[in-house]
């Protein structure tokens, strides 16, 4: 990497291993250092939350065994032209006044130094910004504490070229009460030696966009160019999630704003040839006389993320196809195992099938296609990739027009039967393409690759084939599997543990879960109503309201007994073994069905729709009537409705008390309501 900033300083680029995890073994950073050298990065900042040395134990020195396979990676990274610089985060626990604590830090660095290192970083990040007492009386602020031992140490070390800070407010969403007028940044600005270079994560940890006008403004702050530490491909926040999008929303322009820019990305480290690959590719663009095309389509751009995503899979896939397979007769010995007398030879001819037998297993080949679909499943924390987006939008049309699968068939000529069956089509094709995709990729010859992947692979592809036997049962096809429905599932059919548990406790509709609700402990089934249906829904209606005795109207009665027409979709019945035993009814505008101004326009405008709901007390499953309800506020939500109210008869306790429990509705504090009337509701 030759570009120059900041005078004639080298620009830094290349990888920050700065993830809370398991850190990388030896081995796999120096082929980051190989990659590096081979795409044109020339940095390499080791700071692994997990290594005890470096953060939790950073008082204490190396063991001679640790100096070795340090000095060893030092040496490995000045082979490959990569500038290694050593980090330290001491400030857990330091007492910046302490002149014996101080002197610790300058101990250890001066030891790491002998190893070869000439480039080093102190970092601040990611701790309490209560000072204790003693740094309280020698310190006007936490700024000051910082800096003043941060200059102590670059000066102990003769003023290296390259010497890192990373502040405690490192990113615009920690700054107090913004970046212009935060005091600790405008300190550590004013205090901190001119040759020390700041670290900065954006606008946010994870930055979704780092704008040029952002740099200029913490530049003036901290009076240099920053270096970005890039976390939009880290994940150690989601053990659920990894990155594989190409670096965007980064224009090129910045290049000559910034001091350097390092990614720190997922912790997995085969993972990260695309995060590495495409910053390369972005490092190498012309020097910001164009801005970075947002979309991916401008060709015209000097840098393209699609293209840098295509050119970056396109080398991976000859990773994928070199075989890696470890000698496992020398697992552990060290040497090879030696053949026991008593063992037969192992078996060297070639097998050949007779003509009834089974034909030979042969792995599909992993294709461009594959890898560019694996991408796009597992993209950037604020973007899907198209075909995730895709899939995603057909799955919510699919169910929320699954009535023209059921119904749509017996009307000649129902175009939106039509429609439906051919979108459920081309959403099989998606999920079998994911589906080969994870067959191709389990065998493929570099495994070390697909140890790192496999857990992310076989979690998509266990969704994907929920989401697809869903869609298959909506058309009239095989219902889902059974684990889905029934009250004994298997582990693998439901999102486990704890924080599976938490999850199922929350509103639906704060649930992105396609499956989001425990089995039911009867069969239920919820189904759009029909003219036949009008009679048991009135008459389970009015066995309910034998139960009030209370005469108060509701704009909801009149949607029961038909003088009312549901909104489209918004009208679903409940049904057990014995009849109906639920229903859920709603109009997406309210205001059509009122003769007079009965409602607040206050309410109206944050709860513009009506429903109601009831459920006969023979239906004791929450999850039954908290799918029956979510089913209506999807279909309303889908309708461009931003809120919902029900109105309640004040002794329904029943209901109102039901309904509680279910933590989907809250009660509505509604001025000049008539008396006996209970409004519940909730935004969407």
């Amino acid at each position: 990497m030759s570009k120059m900033s900041s005078g004639q300083r080298m620009f830094l680029s290349g990888v920050v291993e700065g993830f809370y995890g398991r850190p990388w073994t030896m081995e796999q950073r120096k082929e980051l250092f190989r990659r590096e050298q081979k795409w044109g990065l020339n940095t390499y900042l080791y700071a692994p939350k997990d290594d005890y040395k470096h953060r939790m134990y950073w008082r204490e020195l190396y063991t001679s065994e640790e100096a070795e396979q340090l000095i060893t990676l030092i040496s490995a990274a000045k082979e490959h032209d990569v500038e290694f610089i050593y980090a330290i985060s001491p400030g857990l626990d330091i007492t910046f006044s302490n002149p014996k604590e101080v002197a610790a830090l300058k101990r250890k660095l001066s030891q790491v130094c002998e190893f070869g290192c000439r480039s080093f970083a102190l970092l601040f990040d990611d701790i309490e910004t209560e000072m204790c007492a003693a740094d309280k009386e020698a310190f006007s602020s936490f700024a000051h504490a910082q800096v003043s031992v941060t200059n102590q140490v670059f000066q102990h070390l003769q003023e290296p070229q390259t010497f890192l800070f990373c502040p405690t407010d490192y990113c615009a969403a920690f700054c107090t009460p913004n970046v212009s007028q935060s005091s600790y940044l405008h300190t550590v600005g004013e205090k901190l030696l001119p040759g020390i270079d700041i670290l900065w994560t954006g606008p946010k940890v994870v930055s979704k966009d780092i704008t040029v006008e952002s740099i200029e403004e913490v530049s003036s702050v901290l009076r240099r160019p920053p270096v970005i530490w890039d976390n939009i491909h880290a994940n150690d926040y989601d053990p659920q999630r990894m990155f594989m999008g190409p670096f965007k929303n980064r224009p090129t322009e910045l290049i000559s704003k910034l001091r350097g820019v390092l990614t720190n990305p997922n912790c997995e480290f085969e993972l990260n040839f695309v995060a590495i690959h495409t910053l390369a590719t972005w490092c190498k663009s012309n020097m910001g006389q164009k801005d970075v095309s947002m979309d991916g389509e401008d060709q015209g751009s000097d840098y393209n993320p699609k293209e840098a995503l295509r050119l970056a899979l396109t080398d991976w896939l000859v990773e994928f196809g070199v075989a890696d397979q470890p000698d496992v007769s020398r697992a552990g010995s060290g040497r090879a195992k030696k053949e026991s007398p008593d063992e037969e030879p192992m078996q060297t001819d070639e097998y050949v099938p007779g003509p009834k037998d089974n034909p030979l297993y042969t792995a599909e080949p992993l294709t461009l296609e594959d890898l560019t679909l694996l991408a796009e499943l597992f993209y950037l924390p604020y973007e899907y990739g198209p075909t995730a987006l895709t899939m995603l939008q057909e799955l919510h049309w699919l169910r929320g027009n699954s009535d023209a699968a059921t119904f749509g068939p017996v009307v000649a000529e129902n175009n939106k039967a039509k429609e439906w069956r051919e979108r459920a089509e081309h959403f099989e094709d998606m999920c079998a393409a994911v589906v080969r995709m994870f067959n191709r990729l389990s065998n493929a010859p570099n495994r070390m690759i697909l140890y790192d992947l496999y857990n992310y692979i076989c979690d998509i592809k266990s969704g994907v084939s929920l989401a697809r036997a869903f869609v298959n049962s909506l058309g009239g096809g095989n219902p889902p599997p059974s684990n889905i429905i029934n009250d004994d599932p298997e582990p693998w059919g439901f999102r486990g543990g704890l924080s599976g548990e938490f999850q199922r406790m929350l509103p639906c509709h704060g649930n992105r879960d396609l499956f989001r609700t425990p089995p039911a402990t009867r069969v239920y089934t919820i189904r759009p109503c029909t003219p036949k249906d009008k009679s048991e829904v009135l008459r389970l209606s009015k066995e309910m309201q034998t139960e009030t005795q209370q005469q108060v109207a509701l704009i909801g009665d009149r949607l029961v007994d038909g003088q009312i027409a549901p909104s489209k979709h918004c009208d679903l019945v409940l049904e057990d073994e014995v009849g109906v035993c639920g229903f859920a009814f709603a109009l997406t505008d309210a205001k059509t069905a009122m003769t007079k101004s009965q409602y607040p326009e206050t309410m109206l405008r944050d709860f513009p729709s009506l429903m109601i709901i009831q459920i006969h007390p023979r239906v004791p499953d929450p999850n039954t009537a908290k799918r029956l309800i979510g089913n209506i506020l999807s279909s309303l939500q889908e309708a461009g409705s931003t809120g919902v109210f029900c109105e309640f008869r004040s002794n329904d306790r029943r209901m109102l008390d039901f309904l509680r429990t279910l933590g989907l509705l809250q009660v509505l504090t509604v001025e000049g309501l008539q008396t006996g009337l209970v409004i519940m509701g909730t935004k969407l």
